[in-house]
């Protein structure tokens, strides 16, 4: 059984700043990087979202997927998960460049 994917209004936010920032390369390239963000949601953590452990920065109950966008650009997908629910909770977007003592939630 699947859980649903909910992806909080600043998660939201940041995604949007990420579409842009990839537009700047190419269409193609923005294009790609949400075809891949979409696998993500909707298979990788809508069937799997225990498989990533604790986010670094926080601990439980966050959890973070690492999601590469090129060849330098990473992002962490911070997340909670309800199981009671079957919710998976998408609460950041965040660019893993940025000093971990700056994030969040």
């Amino acid at each position: 059984m699947t859980f649903e994917v909910v992806i909080a209004p600043l998660a939201e936010l940041e995604l949007a700043n990420f579409a842009a920032y990839a537009a700047e390369f190419s269409e193609d390239f923005a294009a790609e990087q949400f075809r891949r963000l979409n696998h993500v949601f909707s298979a990788v953590l809508a069937e799997s979202p225990l498989t990533w452990g604790p986010f670094f920065v926080t601990g439980a109950p966050y959890h973070g997927y690492l999601f590469r966008a090129g060849r330098r650009t990473q992002f962490w997908i911070v997340y909670t998960v309800d199981e009671e629910k079957r919710r998976v909770n998408v609460l950041r977007f965040w660019n893993a460049g940025r000093e971990p003592a700056a994030f969040e939630v």
